[in-house]
């Protein structure tokens, strides 16, 4: 084994070992990664700032320049990155095959420990340090092709939907209380036992009334509405509710079709056998895409759930048209 190889291999086990660490910190897990990498990137950074070039503080010229700048110290080979403009986002693409992180992230994910990818990591402190914005990293799955795959997005845009400070969460602005789909789950089968016919209205106007906040806190933040739209979606899948897709949009006549995957509301209906009759299940996203639609088209708009995960659909699907018809 050569002294490179060997150095790799430790930098691997070191990575993992702050994993198992972290995931016995209350409240660490992968913040704890972040911040762990977010200290080591800064200590690179102060010996190589000479050679640091963007040719601008937006946020993908800032991460191109960076890993510029990672290449001519040979870390690492630029042609392994991609990066690309989606409105606020920077979506971001890594060759694995050549990324010395890649047995950390195997054997992490192997363990079910918390996890983070050190690269696109870096791009988002670079991101953050020098365009005056707060950065996120969200990174998909590990997949067998061999890419992985990220984005970075300012912070603005949903530290007003669930932020973490210490010991308090918020939620959309206000305090919040945690809990685990099983307490969750039970505290919706209780509501069902005892008035099953308040069920679907108490989680119908709870879910409406609280995306109508959020809507109102990032509308003008996007050039149209369709962008708001797409950017409240994609939230609420980051949130891990559910991921809404987009078939239909007619701004003009004011109807849209909406697929959602991995409910986790259909989810809890199934756990919990809350199927008694051949209803669906997704009462709170139908108030979540009523209220957001409402909000960008400005009228009320009525939304209704066609298909269920719950009972046995591939997806749930929402038609949305104006009340007035």
């Amino acid at each position: 084994m050569s002294r490179e190889e060997f150095l790799f291999k430790y930098l691997n086990s070191v990575l993992l070992g702050v994993s198992q660490l972290a995931d016995t910190v209350p409240l660490g897990g992968k913040n704890y990664l972040e911040i762990t990498c977010d200290n080591s990137f800064e200590r690179m950074f102060d010996q190589y700032r000479s050679s640091f070039n963007p040719a601008s503080n937006e946020a993908i010229d800032l991460c191109r320049a960076w890993i510029a700048t990672m290449e001519n110290e040979r870390f690492c080979d630029k042609n392994d990155y991609e990066f690309n403009n989606e409105g606020d986002f920077i979506k971001i693409s890594v060759n694995k095959e050549n990324c010395f992180y890649h047995e950390y992230c195997i054997e992490a994910r192997e363990k079910n420990l918390p996890v983070v990818c050190p690269r696109m990591l870096s791009c988002r402190w670079i991101a953050t340090k020098f365009s005056g914005r707060q950065y996120q990293l969200k990174t998909e799955e590990f997949s067998n092709t061999n890419r992985c795959m990220g984005a970075i997005y300012p912070e603005e845009t949903i530290s007003e939907i669930l932020s973490v400070e210490g010991d308090n969460i918020t939620f959309a602005g206000e305090r919040a209380i945690v809990l685990s789909t099983h307490a969750y789950g039970i505290l919706i089968k209780t509501i069902y036992n005892y008035a099953p016919h308040l069920l679907e209205r108490v989680l119908f106007e709870s879910t409406y009334y609280s995306s109508l906040s959020q809507y109102e806190k990032v509308k003008n933040n996007f050039k149209n509405n369709h962008d708001t739209l797409e950017h409240l979606l994609r939230t609420i899948e980051r949130l891990g509710n559910i991921r809404y897709e987009i078939m239909e949009y007619d701004e003009l006549n004011k109807r849209a079709v909406i697929r959602g995957h991995n409910s986790y509301m259909a989810a809890i209906f199934k756990k919990n056998n809350l199927l008694n009759t051949p209803k669906t299940s997704c009462a709170s996203g139908r108030g979540r895409l009523a209220a957001y639609f409402s909000g960008a088209w400005g009228e009320e708009i009525v939304c209704e759930e066609v298909k269920c995960e719950a009972f046995g659909d591939d997806y749930c699907e929402f038609i949305l048209l104006p009340k007035r018809l």
